[in-house]
């Protein structure tokens, strides 16, 4: 017993635990919207060496949420005792008038509108904090050529987005460098919202890890049109990487709704730093199609219409309580 005590002591001397790293965290105000400032906090178990950044961003809708909370701190310091440099930040939330002036009557071209200017609105904010990121990469000790997006529900929605504006060459993506691209993105139940049926990248885009439940009543897990522009979720996004013969992973579960918006982060960390190693870091280049399906579980409907998506979003309340009018 004496043996194994020393012998455990010395693997602790000589090998610190990661989990004992400290990590520090420092804010930072990347831009300003109007009055309003946008910040990022910054979270490192190592300021002064140079290591690939984790860029975060919450879900909630496009009307709620934060980068601080106290829920996703655990995750932040996981990824930075591994070696990161994890990143959360602030973005507009273009949906919350629909909350805090709910009895405003509103067409359902008008929600559509508001839901393209608050998607537009998330992925500028998130590639103006790259922008700050990239220019400040030295004082910050952040490699710019390893920085990778990691997103929930909205905030997926915000990391695919900004990617398909770096790659269809949006003036949103201007910010940054002309060569510069991510060297990763991770969407967990995100989409790609843009005008047509179909989806067509004029640029190969950067490794992409999707993640998704085929029983999702908040994001589609497909492809959703509202009236000329649709929302492509993971498997649609999925095909058309696979038609331009670009690869990417896919972990698709089925049976399962939206807490693929944060299940990965949780229960499937093996997962996201495998990707982050390999293809991040790594650049393997390799397609991986993981589709998850348990006999045990009771199957359930997994085709759903418009009206599903929105009350499922804003917290139960009907068409009628929001005043969307879809005739």
């Amino acid at each position: 017993m004496r043996r194994l005590s020393l012998l455990l002591f010395a693997l602790l001397t000589l090998f610190p635990s990661v989990c004992g790293q400290k990590v520090e965290r420092k804010t930072y105000t990347f831009t300003h919207r109007g009055d309003t400032p946008l910040q990022l906090d910054l979270y490192t178990t190592s300021p002064e060496q140079v290591q690939p950044c984790l860029v975060y961003v919450f879900g909630g809708a496009f009307i709620a949420g934060s980068r601080d909370s106290e829920g996703l701190l655990e995750v932040y310091e996981y990824f930075a005792r591994r070696g990161w440099k994890v990143v959360a930040i602030d973005y507009r939330l273009g949906l919350r008038p629909l909350i805090e002036e709910p009895t405003v009557k509103r067409s359902v071209f008008d929600f559509r509108s508001m839901l393209m200017s608050a998607v537009d609105m998330a992925a500028e904010d998130l590639l103006e904090a790259t922008a700050y990121l990239v220019a400040n990469a030295p004082q910050l000790a952040i490699n710019p050529e390893k920085i990778v997006t990691m997103g929930s529900s909205a905030g997926g929605i915000a990391v695919c987005q900004a990617e398909w504006a770096i790659c269809s060459g949006d003036v949103a993506a201007a910010v940054l460098p002309a060569d510069f691209n991510y060297a990763g993105v991770i969407s967990m139940a995100g989409a790609i919202m843009e005008r047509g049926r179909r989806l067509r990248w004029e640029r190969t885009p950067c490794p992409m890890l999707l993640c998704h439940g085929n029983a999702d009543r908040n994001v589609p897990y497909g492809r959703q049109s509202l009236f000329g522009v649709s929302l492509f979720g993971s498997e649609a996004i999925s095909k058309s990487l696979k038609k331009a013969g670009v690869s990417h992973w896919f972990y698709d579960v089925c049976k399962r709704g939206h807490s693929l918006s944060w299940r990965p982060m949780y229960e499937q960390r093996d997962l996201i730093e495998s990707f982050l190693t390999r293809e991040a870091l790594g650049c393997e280049g390799k397609s991986v199609h993981l589709r998850v399906d348990n006999p045990a579980l009771p199957n359930v409907r997994t085709n759903f219409g418009l009206m599903t998506y929105i009350k499922s979003n804003f917290g139960g309340r009907t068409s009628s309580e929001l005043e969307i009018v879809v005739d």
